[in-house]
């Protein structure tokens, strides 16, 4: 017996888990979370997208978007270098 993880046929929205020894109609065997950093969030109303399940949680909402700064952070530092011409010393 296997769990897998229901969602409703039409909004595509978790409805619960159900243990079975074989796989349901509108189920997947992945749970409705999120890894990051080797951390697992629960999701706040998941939805089923095909692939993975989306949806928010206050927590990992923020992770993300630290993450979304520091990329950009290193884009902008990377133009001005582009633009400084490179490495410069102090004089």
């Amino acid at each position: 017996m296997s769990i897998y993880y229901m969602y409703d046929a039409v909004t595509k929205e978790f409805i619960g888990e159900v243990q079975a020894p074989n796989q349901p109609a509108n189920s997947t065997e992945l749970p409705p979370v999120r890894n990051f950093n080797d951390k697992t969030y629960n999701l706040q109303d998941p939805v089923w997208n095909g692939e993975k399940w989306t949806g928010a949680n206050e927590k990992l909402d923020l992770l993300d978007l630290i993450n979304d700064l520091a990329i950009q952070m290193g884009q902008h530092e990377a133009r001005l270098v582009a633009l400084e011409g490179g490495d410069t010393e102090d004089v």
